[in-house]
């Protein structure tokens, strides 16, 4: 929000029933609930229980109805706030472009720094952990 107001204009977008990579709240908890059982990453947790081996089902193909129905231009300069450089594949299909990313700041502690590095490692997230 605060980026937002800076630039003087912008939209936070947020579409329901995302979590768990798109699989539920009950899909979320039992990746969690291994992780802290077996000891692995949010990776390896959803990759031993989702379905065909898919961890992430999203789209973000409402967004792009978002945009539409709000008649925002395919000219229109996006820069889109996220670690996931794959979300802007979405734009690109549709006539979009992600002119720039806009890194969400997460500071790692000891509860988070193995989920975020998993993340970044496995799944290409850009700027959750940098190398010490």
């Amino acid at each position: 929000m605060k980026t937002i107001s800076e630039a003087g204009e912008g939209m936070i977008i947020h579409i329901p029933r995302q979590d768990g990579r798109g699989m539920g709240i009950p899909f979320k908890l039992a990746t969690l609930w291994l992780q802290e059982a077996l000891g692995v990453d949010t990776v390896e947790s959803a990759s031993m229980i989702a379905p065909n081996g898919v961890i992430d089902v999203r789209t973000y193909a409402g967004v792009v109805g978002i945009l539409k129905f709000f008649e925002i231009p395919e000219s229109c300069c996006i820069n889109l706030a996220t670690n996931n450089p794959k979300k802007a594949e979405v734009f690109a299909g549709n006539g979009y472009s992600v002119a720039g990313y806009v890194p969400m700041l997460i500071k790692p502690n000891k509860h988070t720094k193995h989920h975020l590095k998993a993340k970044q490692d496995n799944l290409g997230h850009r700027g959750l952990i940098t190398e010490e």
